[in-house]
């Protein structure tokens, strides 16, 4: 779903990037200081996670495509804003070196991707974890996703509404081919796949305690 350079004007960029900048430094201050040096290593893996997954992209109308996230794992085991400053690093890596989204879009690929689906994801898994953990990974992931999706595509939606001259695809059209891949099977995989790897995770971390 990541949107690349030249779908969107600098009106919708450069507030994302307002937005996004400041966020980054806090949250970086917040959470990869000298007192959180013990949990890099399981940061940096599940980025790396992350980062493989997403470069598995299939294409879909409308001008981005659908595939797995990671993002939501990040914020059920390390918090939505640790989960924002890995997902903004790896859509980085992406736009320089293998063309997948862009450095002017990144701002908003990083607040939809990296910030608002994972922070949904987060307080679905809060709310219900009490009641089911596996369930609420699951369903905290496939809402995180679709959170996600939607987000970028009101920001294309948006965009086709302020000048269809630079994003020409009408928002029914666009909305449809990203929310249906996504509702049907991009979202169950990232569902399936948080609560395997959050259950593995957490039999890790108890057998490290023991």
């Amino acid at each position: 779903m990541h949107i690349p350079d030249g779908f969107l004007a600098p009106t919708i960029t450069l507030p994302a990037y307002a937005i996004s900048a400041p966020l980054w430094v806090w949250a970086a201050r917040k959470h990869f200081g000298p007192n959180q040096v013990e949990a890099l290593p399981a940061v940096g893996a599940l980025t790396a996670v992350a980062f493989v997954l997403q470069t598995i992209m299939i294409p879909v109308p409308g001008g981005t495509s659908t595939h797995l996230i990671g993002a939501a794992l990040l914020a059920l085991a390390q918090g939505p804003l640790v989960a924002f400053v890995c997902e903004s690093l790896v859509l980085l890596v992406q736009a320089l070196f293998f063309g997948a989204g862009g450095i002017t879009a990144l701002g908003v690929n990083a607040l939809a991707m990296g910030l608002l689906g994972p922070l949904c994801a987060w307080l679905v898994f809060r709310g219900l974890r009490r009641a089911s953990p596996r369930l609420a990974a699951l369903l905290a992931a496939y809402l995180g996703m679709q959170v996600s999706t939607l987000a970028v595509a009101l920001t294309l939606g948006l965009q086709h509404h302020l000048s269809p001259a630079i994003f020409p695809t009408p928002f029914p059209v666009m909305i449809a081919a990203m929310m249906l891949p996504s509702l049907t099977v991009a979202g169950i995989v990232e569902g399936l796949y948080t609560m395997l790897a959050l259950r593995l995770l957490e039999r890790v971390r108890g057998k490290a305690a023991s």
